[in-house]
Formats: structure tokens, sequence, C-alpha cells
């Protein structure tokens, strides 16, 4: 906006000196931001980093909610969780909303809870996306758009944590206005019987086997400051339907946005979804070589894990800088408003009056 005082009734010199200061500060940010890439050309890995496998089942969003087509859904999941790889994951990954299913009912059914166990092998974590419900104390159910993490050990699939999406999609998650819309007949396209409940506020999750991640579920990832509450995890993950957006620009444009996630936070950020773009970005927030999965691909990402950088500016101090800025401008129109209403009873020497 410095240009902008080009049109204004200010002196040469001011208008200079802004334009100078302003040139020296783009200069700066560019400096910076080459030389952050160049420090870290490739992506950097610690010697125990562990192997992730991403799941991409490319399976059709009108396709996946019919109640019959729960077992096709599953199988596909299953064969690429246990596709032979050159070392095997320590971390499977599954979007969000994997299955068409509640995850409760799954569990709690004999025949499909020993299917899911397995699909991972013993010392293996799955981080799922999933549906979980649970009782309300006013009658009937909570629902939660949820990510969760079991962890198999010789025998038994245990659930070792999990994370309740917190910022949900009005009208796709939730209703603003709930019981008065409501009465009126309308409702959210959530596929449960009613409204998803909020999750407390973002926090790392920590589990057995899991290095910290702080999970993203969906368009979580386009808010800045959600990954960064709480201890510093070792990765983001962010889980996405974004089968919703079809063949569009719209899941590039998620990938593009979720990538300054890690540019703003200094760590590795993981994307999983059910038919693209999943990717693996390393802490600087590139797409790191080979590790993506475009639109419409049936297939798994097998990568080890990036390692974080060291803190940036904004994982320590937020957006207050920013706010600090905002009330310095805001400062400045107002003495420059006060020097430009001239005080009653001043003389008017063009008038002669004293």
């Amino acid at each position: 906006s410095a240009p902008a005082t080009l049109m204004l009734p200010v002196r040469r010199l001011a208008q200079a000196g802004l334009m100078i200061a302003t040139g020296v500060a783009l200069t700066a940010l560019y400096a910076g931001g080459a030389g952050r890439l160049s420090a870290a050309a490739r992506p950097i890995y610690a010697k125990d980093a562990p192997t992730i496998r991403v799941v991409q089942a490319d399976i059709d969003q009108k396709e996946k909610w019919r109640p019959d087509n729960l077992n096709a859904v599953f199988t596909a999941y299953e064969e690429l969780s246990r596709r032979p790889a050159g070392r095997r994951p320590d971390i499977l990954i599954w979007p969000e909303g994997a299955l068409p299913a509640v995850i409760d009912d799954l569990i709690a059914d004999p025949g499909w809870s020993r299917r899911l166990r397995d699909v991972v092998q013993p010392g293996q974590t799955l981080l799922m996306g999933a549906n979980r419900a649970e009782r309300n104390p006013r009658g009937g159910y909570r629902y939660f758009n949820t990510l969760i993490a079991f962890r198999r050990d010789e025998q038994a699939l245990r659930v070792t944590g999990f994370y309740d999406k917190h910022r949900l999609v009005p009208f796709g998650e939730f209703i603003p206005l709930g019981d008065l819309a409501g009465r009126l007949g309308i409702r959210s396209l959530v596929h449960m019987e009613d409204d998803f409940s909020p999750g407390p506020p973002p926090r790392p999750l920590v589990a057995p086997g899991l290095p910290a991640v702080q999970p993203l579920i969906c368009y979580e990832a386009l808010f800045p400051g959600l990954a960064g509450r709480g201890p510093r995890p070792a990765w983001i993950l962010n889980v996405s339907n974004d089968a919703w957006f079809g063949r569009t620009s719209g899941p590039w444009q998620h990938l593009n946005i979720a990538s300054y996630r890690a540019i703003e936070q200094g760590l590795p950020i993981v994307r999983a979804t059910p038919t693209g773009v999943s990717a693996v970005i390393d802490a600087q927030g590139r797409v790191v070589h080979d590790k993506r999965l475009t639109l419409g691909e049936f297939g798994v990402i097998d990568a080890r894990l990036p390692s974080a950088a060291a803190p940036t500016p904004y994982s320590r101090w937020g957006d207050g800088p920013f706010a600090g800025l905002l009330f310095l401008s805001a400062l400045a129109w107002l003495a420059g408003r006060r020097r430009r209403i001239r005080p009653h009873g001043d003389a008017d020497p063009a008038l002669g009056i004293t």
C-alpha cells in the first residue's frame, strides 16, 4: 500500500523515505525466506524417524455412504494397508471419515473388530479419521468428527488416544442457531442422525509408538494458530475428505493452504484424503519429491517422517507482532488526524484576524 502515498499531498522527502523503507522490508523478507530454504535444501530426517503410510482408496463420495458398500470400502483400505513395502510402516494413516459407519458400532461387532485388528500388525499404529458417538447426559447421543489412534500388541487392538474436531464447518457439520433451524426444517449435511459436536481446543495427541502430533481435521488446516496451541508437537496431520470438491481446483487449493501451516510452525505436515490430493510436506512447506497422490489415484505414500525445523517467530509469538503493528498504525492515524484538525480560536493569517 506504500505507493498510495504518491497520490497524497505529503512532502516528497516523506514519500521517498516511505518507498525506500518498504523496499528494504520486502527485500529483507525475501532474503530471509531464501536463506531459510537454502539452509535446508532437502528434507531432513532423524535417524529414528518413523515410516508412515498414507492410504488413499479413491472412494467416490456418492457411493461411499450407501450402507451396502461398507464391505467394499473397508476391503479397499484393508488391501492398501497390507500392500508389501520395502520397510514395514510404523504408522498407517486413513483419511477423514474413512469408513461409512460409526466407529463405535464396528468396534462392538466381533466380526468387524477382528478385521480391523488384522489390518494392523503388532507394533503398528493406525491413525483413522472416523465418526464417533457418545451418550448425551440429556438423552440420545453426541457425534464427533474424530481422529482415533489404534495400537496393536500381540493379541489386541487398543484405542490409545483420539482428537475431536474443534472447528466445525457451518451448515456442513452443524447448523448455527440449531434449535431454531431445526424447527424450520433445516439441518446440516452430515450423514448422521444429528449435527456434530465440537471438541475441545486443539492439543497435540500423545500416544505410545507415535511422535507427538497435532491433528487438524478437514478445513481446520486453513486457520493459522490452531496448530500452535499447547506443547510443540513433532508434526502436523491433516486428514480431510476432499472428495466433496470433485475433480476441481479445490483439493489443490487446500493442499497449498495447508502447506502454510508447515511454514508458520516449522513442522512437517502429512495430508491424507480419500480421493486426493494426499502428500507429505516438509517443515519448509515443500511437498517431498514423489510423495504425493493426485486426484483419482488409488495407492499409498510410503515415506519417512521429515524432521521439524527450529521454532519459527510465528510459533513463538503467534499473531502478537501483527496485532502490535495494527495498534501502532491506529496510533499514527489518530496522531495525524489530530494535527489536521485546527483548534478553535487559532488565528487565520490569511484574513488578518487575531
